[in-house]
């Protein structure tokens, strides 16, 4: 008989985000995490706006973050937190854990890494270590963001990781962020799927129809012949264990990111506003290119802050794929910059060297000067700053466009009915244009149906109960997993 498997979510328990699943493996004796996530809403919600954690020790009290003394982990946390140097790697005690994999580059998945023993490999997507690398460069040096002297290791779809003999695919998924993966993991007694975060909606909805079909038919695995007889054997029986997102399980809207290029056009059909404040995630690089192609098109200027504009450069730095070469900072003469005195940063420095060596100076625009502008112009917002409120023309007609994430999601706790309730005041109507970045219930529900595990662990999700009621008097056994409480299979 098959040694078994224990799976234990510390993370996205009941709730969304802060996703952190430790793999156990018995017969490979391997132990991994699936993410290593910060629940970002309740992170905010202990913090208030400039305040940050002190130890890796404060963080484990206010449980957002494991204890290492509940683990069957060694060494799990760095002994050099708050040191922002390389090399650390070679005085950090060795762990016991082989890896940590992180499906996409949100902070409720990765953040947790910033505290973890720099000797533990961490293995990512070639473009989300970019992108963390690109929070962490254009950042603020705080203990949650010290991403320095990580063990890093990159992969794409199509490789195929090796963990003592247990394999693992990473594939891709359409998400609201670049970079997003699933993963596959090869037992010889049954497969095991992690989905991360997906949909079925957006415009790379090919790749989550990819890694459906990767699931089903193992073609990856077997045309590399990286998997043993009884791995084989295994896997065309199907998936053992689901381990599936569902954020959305309990409500959905029938949307999509070409929606959002709809609605947007038809707004600019018989639009009397001068000017648009538009707030989005900064990551979420669709909506970032679906707004710039509108502005674009209309011959408006697009302007973001200069920390943007550096964050967007770098993503744009040595990009392999079109889609992360547009919109491009250097070349896109429709974006402009806003800037603020002499540059105090190193990364102030780069993106104003990168935009003069291309004689664009002009792009720069100061705070000042948005009073000047007549109209047709965008300003990305986070939030409301006194060097925008104090400068905006009020003779001319703005409108606000939230499109930001989920607001009961990922990247930080939103504050849309903030910043709608102030521009009221001042006459500036709001409007929501949006695609969500999960998957709808009769998604998610499809999902499920075409994968066919025998055991389904929600997660990710405030409702997991939904899915027992899905499924119930199926084949499928939905187990509700308890915090840091093993589900052995």
């Amino acid at each position: 008989m098959d040694k078994p498997v224990n799976i234990r979510l510390l993370g996205g328990v009941n709730e969304v985000g802060g996703n952190i699943v430790l793999l156990e493996d018995f017969k490979f004796d391997v132990k991994l995490f699936l993410d290593f996530g910060v629940n970002i809403k309740r992170f905010k919600g202990l913090y208030d706006e400039g305040e940050h954690p002190s130890t890796i020790e404060e963080l484990i009290t206010l449980r957002l973050i494991p204890s290492e003394q509940s683990l069957p982990i060694k060494n799990l946390y760095t002994k050099q937190a708050g040191l922002y140097r390389q090399g650390l790697r070679n005085k950090e005690f060795p762990s016991n854990l082989d890896a940590i994999l992180i499906s996409h580059p949100h902070k409720d998945h990765f953040l947790g890494v910033s505290f973890v023993n720099r000797s533990i490999p961490i293995y990512t997507g070639v473009v989300t270590k970019k992108i963390i690398k690109a929070f962490y460069r254009s950042s603020g040096r705080y203990l949650e963001n010290n991403f320095k002297g990580l063990n890093w290791h990159t992969f794409r779809t199509g490789d195929i990781l090796d963990f003592k003999g247990m394999k693992i695919v990473p594939f891709h998924v359409d998400h609201s962020i670049p970079a997003a993966y699933g993963f596959i993991i090869y037992r010889s007694a049954g497969s095991i799927v992690y989905t991360g975060d997906f949909r079925m909606h957006g415009p790379l909805s090919h790749m989550t129809e990819e890694f459906l079909e990767e699931i089903s038919t193992n073609k990856l695995c077997l045309a590399e012949g990286k998997l043993n007889q009884e791995q084989k054997d295994m896997a065309s029986k199907g998936v053992k264990v689901l381990i599936c997102e569902g954020t959305k399980i309990k409500k959905g809207v029938v949307e999509s990111e070409e929606s959002v290029k709809t609605n947007l056009e038809r707004l600019f059909q018989r639009n009397p506003f001068d000017y648009i404040l538009v707030k989005y995630d900064r990551i979420d690089w669709d909506r970032f290119r679906t707004f710039s192609h509108i502005a674009r098109k209309y011959g408006w200027r697009y302007i973001i802050t200069e920390r943007d504009a550096y964050f967007y450069h770098l993503l744009n730095k040595g990009a392999k794929y079109e889609t992360m070469m547009d919109p491009n900072i250097i070349n896109d003469e429709h974006i402009f910059i806003l800037k603020k005195g002499p540059a105090r940063y190193q990364w102030q420095e780069k993106i104003r060297q990168a935009i003069y060596k291309q004689r664009q100076g002009e792009r720069f625009l100061d705070y000042s000067q948005i009073k000047d502008l007549k109209k047709h112009y965008f300003i990305y917002i986070t939030h409301l700053y006194d060097d925008l409120m104090n400068n905006l023309n009020l003779d001319l007609k703005g409108l606000f466009i939230s499109s930001s994430v989920d607001p009961y999601v990922e990247e930080f706790y939103d504050n849309t009915k903030t910043i709608c309730n102030r521009l009221l005041d001042i006459g500036i109507p709001a409007y929501r244009i949006h695609a969500s970045g999960h998957a709808t219930p009769h998604d998610l529900i499809n999902f499920i149906k075409e994968v066919k595990p025998q055991y389904l662990i929600p997660i990710h999700t405030e409702h997991p109960e939904f899915f027992g009621k899905m499924f119930d008097k199926t084949n499928i056994n939905v187990l509700q997993a308890e915090l840091n409480k093993p589900i052995s299979i």
